[in-house]
């Protein structure tokens, strides 16, 4: 890399870390999509010990090595490793990091009912709307939850597996390394979700993308990286209050 880029690498990494800091609850991220995609580095960025537990504080990622999901729930960090069959949720283990996590501060959520069954880009519309109306900025970072039932869902978790390493059905690749997969025709749960805004995007989000969405079962048991649902009428949408 020359003089030049290297001024023009740091410029941009200073503008992003002003941009994080700016977003509305406490929002930051570690890591990006769109780095990671272009360099294929899945090394960690920080420590899962430094995200701390405060009550209030959710948050979604990705295990350094892309070895598993990140799902923190009001202080509380589960981490799904890719060597469960099943998705399955464990607490964080001594020294692990995230190679990707995206996380905010909630004080208090406010309910909006989900009156019709929506597909993903229908609740995603529904989310921005619902935010706008609630005094939220729908052009900047914040969080969202959905309490309910979801159709047609499919999740993963990473499996840190190689591309050119194959596990079998139920497997496909994402990034560098491939995902176990889940498909579910009905799903209870919750699903935790941020809108990157502008500033986010393609760093807390994958490239082109402003939602990043995560899945966990009533129980908080079992839990992965959303890539396809719908919302079933009778659900709650979350957002945090202003």
């Amino acid at each position: 890399m020359n003089k030049k880029s290297r001024i023009g690498l740091i410029t941009l990494l200073l503008a992003a870390a002003t941009a994080f800091a700016a977003e509305p609850f406490a929002v930051q991220a570690w890591g990006s999509f769109k780095q990671m995609a272009h360099t294929g580095n899945t090394t960690g960025v920080v420590k899962l010990s430094a995200l701390g537990n405060a009550r209030g504080t959710y948050g979604v990622g990705a295990v350094a090595g892309m070895r598993g999901e990140i799902l923190q729930w009001d202080g509380r960090l589960l981490v799904s490793r890719g060597h469960s069959e099943k998705g399955e949720t464990s607490a964080a283990n001594a020294g692990e990091e995230a190679v990707l996590f995206v996380q905010a501060k909630v004080d208090a959520w406010q309910e909006v009912p989900v009156t019709t069954d929506m597909t993903q880009p229908q609740f995603e519309a529904f989310v921005l709307a619902s935010a706008k109306k609630l005094g939220l900025q729908s052009d900047r970072a914040f969080p969202f939850a959905l309490r309910g039932n979801t159709t047609n869902l499919v999740w993963h978790v990473v499996t840190g597996t190689p591309q050119g390493v194959h596990h079998g059905s139920g497997t496909h690749r994402q990034g560098h390394a491939r995902s176990r997969v889940f498909k579910e025709t009905s799903a209870d749960g919750t699903l935790l979700g941020f809108h990157t805004g502008a500033a986010l995007a393609g760093i807390a989000s994958h490239p082109g993308e402003r939602f990043h969405v995560h899945y966990a079962n009533p129980e908080f048991t079992t839990s992965g990286h959303v890539d396809e649902y719908r919302v079933a009428k009778g659900s709650t949408l979350l957002l945090p209050k202003p």
